[in-house]
C-alpha cells in the first residue's frame, strides 16, 4: 500500500476515535453517575445518603464485641503487676458475658481504704470492692454491702470470715495465714532434726536455746538469731487461743470471761521469755519494718510469720511447716474478699462478677479458699491452718483497744518489759474502761476450731 494510503488510513481513525470518545463520555460532574462505592458531591457523607449503599468498614480482627450491659464499677488495691493481670481478667470477662468493668486500682492498702471512704462520701460507690475481713476496708457491712452466696467449695472458715447477723457479706477470695519457716541449712549444721507440726512451743523454746547456744554466725560475721517472732496483740490473741480461749474472735472480745484469764497469762509469759534471751529471739524492728527482714538475710533460722510473705522472700531454699501447737492447733488468718456495693444498680451483674473474680486470688502469695482441687503441699499446709485459724474483727471501737494491746505487748517484749501479772490487770482495766457493758462469758471457743482441723487432716 502506499504511504499516503497509509498515512490518509491512520488520520481517518484518529478522528473516529475522538468523536467518538466525545459524544459517549460524561463532560460535566453532573453528567457522572452514583455508584455502589460513590456518594454525589452534592449530598453530605451520611450512613445511606439518598438510596446509594455504602460500604461498611472491615472489623479489626482485635476488635471486641460491643457490650451488652452497663459498665460496672470494681475498685481494688494491688501492685502493678497484679493489676494488669486482673484488667486483663476483667477484659476476658467483659468479651465473654458483655459486662465490662470500669476498673480502679491503689497500690497499697492504707491509700484505698481512704479512696474507698471518699468514693461513698461523693456517692460514686463502686458495684464490686475488695475488702478484708479484718474491718470490711473501713465500711459498714450492715449498711454499704449486700448480702451475698458464697460457692460451697469455699472452706468453712473462709466463709465464716465475712458472716454478719447470719448473712455473708462477701465471696472470700484468698487468705494468709501464720506459719512456722526455717531454713533447713542452719538445722542441717548445727545437727539438729528441723521443725514439723509435731511441734509444740516448749519445743520451739527449746529448740531456739540450742541453736543459741552454738553462736551461728553469717559469712560477713553476723549473728544467726533462731528466732525472728513478732510481737503484737496479734500474736497474743493467737496464742490465746492455742491456750484454748482467744481474746478476739469475729467480733466478740473475751477478756472479761472467767475461764479465759488462765489462757491470757500464760500467753503473756510465753511472749515475755521468747525476748528474755536476746540471743535467741531477733530484736523487734523500731521503725515498723515488715516482718521477715532478718529470715529474708538468713540471719534468723526460724520465723513466724504470714504465709503471703513467701510472695517476697528471696529463694534459698526455706521451708514452712505448721505453728506449734499448746492446747490445740491454731494460726491466724487473713481473709479477703469482694464484696458488692449496696448503692449498686446492677446488684445481680455486681454479685456474678464478683463470685467470678473470687476463683482466683489477686495478691501474689495468697491462697484460695476453695477446696476440693489439686493441692501442693505448701497449699495443704495453708488449708489446714486455715481451718483451726482465729479470724479476728475489729470495729472503731475495738481497733483503739487493740492499739492499746499492741503497745502493751510490744512493751513486755522489750528488755525490763515488766510483769506479765501486772499487764494483765491493766489490760482488764483497759477493756472495762472501753467496754463498761461488758458481760462475763464461760466458753471455749477454740474447742470448734481444734475439731474442725482435726476433721481436714482426717479427710
Amino acid at each position: 500500500m502506499p504511504r499516503k494510503a497509509v498515512a490518509l488510513y491512520l488520520i481517518l481513525a484518529l478522528l473516529g476515535a475522538a468523536i467518538f470518545v466525545y459524544l459517549t463520555f460524561p463532560r460535566t460532574k453532573d453528567q457522572i453517575p452514583t455508584s455502589n462505592n460513590q456518594r454525589p458531591f452534592t449530598e453530605p457523607a451520611s450512613p445511606n445518603p439518598g438510596d446509594a449503599p455504602v460500604p461498611e468498614a472491615p472489623p479489626h480482627p482485635t476488635t471486641p464485641p460491643a457490650p451488652h450491659g452497663p459498665t460496672l464499677r470494681v475498685m481494688a488495691w494491688a501492685s502493678p503487676a497484679e493489676a494488669q493481670a486482673l484488667t486483663a481478667q476483667l477484659d476476658a470477662y467483659g468479651a465473654q458475658t458483655g459486662w465490662y468493668a470500669s476498673l480502679t486500682v491503689l497500690d497499697d492498702e492504707a491509700t484505698y481504704r481512704q479512696e474507698l471512704a471518699a468514693a461513698l462520701a461523693a456517692n460514686t460507690p463502686p458495684d464490686v470492692c475488695l475488702i478484708d475481713a479484718r474491718d470490711f476496708s473501713g465500711l459498714d457491712p450492715a449498711r454499704d454491702l449486700v448480702t451475698v452466696t458464697p460457692d460451697p467449695a469455699t472452706a468453712t472458715r473462709g466463709q465464716e470470715a465475712f458472716a454478719v447477723n447470719g448473712g455473708e457479706k462477701a465471696y472470700p477470695s484468698e487468705f494468709s495465714v501464720d506459719l512456722l519457716f526455717f531454713n533447713p541449712a542452719a538445722f542441717s549444721r548445727a545437727g539438729i532434726a528441723p521443725p514439723g507440726p509435731h511441734w509444740n512451743w516448749d519445743v520451739l523454746q527449746a529448740m531456739a536455746h540450742a541453736l543459741a547456744s552454738l553462736k551461728q554466725t553469717t559469712a560477713t560475721g553476723e549473728t544467726v538469731y533462731p528466732l525472728e517472732v513478732p510481737a503484737d496483740f496479734d500474736f497474743w490473741n493467737l496464742l490465746c487461743t492455742q491456750a484454748g480461749h482467744p481474746a478476739l474472735e469475729a467480733g466478740t472480745w473475751h477478756l472479761g470471761e472467767a475461764d479465759g484469764r488462765d489462757a491470757e497469762l500464760r500467753s503473756l509469759a510465753l511472749i515475755r521469755d521468747f525476748f528474755g534471751d536476746q540471743n535467741a529471739t531477733a530484736p523487734l524492728p523500731a521503725d515498723g519494718t515488715e516482718p521477715g527482714r532478718y529470715f529474708g538475710e538468713q540471719r534468723a533460722a526460724m520465723m513466724i510469720g504470714p504465709s503471703e510473705l513467701v510472695a517476697r522472700l528471696p529463694n534459698f531454699g526455706y521451708q514452712v511447716t505448721e505453728l506449734p501447737r499448746d492446747m490445740c492447733a491454731a494460726s491466724l488468718a487473713r481473709v479477703n474478699g469482694w464484696a458488692v456495693g449496696a448503692q449498686s444498680t446492677q446488684r445481680d451483674a455486681s454479685r456474678a462478677l464478683a463470685a467470678w473474680l473470687a476463683n482466683q486470688p489477686l495478691h501474689a502469695g495468697w491462697s484460695s479458699p476453695r477446696t476440693g482441687v489439686a493441692q501442693d503441699g505448701f497449699t495443704q499446709i495453708c488449708q489446714a491452718s486455715l481451718a483451726a485459724s482465729v479470724i479476728p474483727r475489729l470495729g472503731a471501737r475495738d481497733a483503739q483497744l487493740a492499739r492499746f494491746l499492741d503497745t502493751q505487748i510490744q512493751q513486755l517484749a522489750r528488755p525490763g518489759g515488766g510483769d506479765p501479772g501486772q499487764l494483765y490487770a491493766r489490760i482488764q482495766a483497759e477493756y472495762q474502761s472501753d467496754f463498761p457493758d461488758s458481760t462475763v462469758k464461760s466458753s471455749s471457743p477454740a474447742k470448734s476450731r481444734a475439731t474442725a482441723a482435726g476433721e481436714l487432716r482426717d479427710m
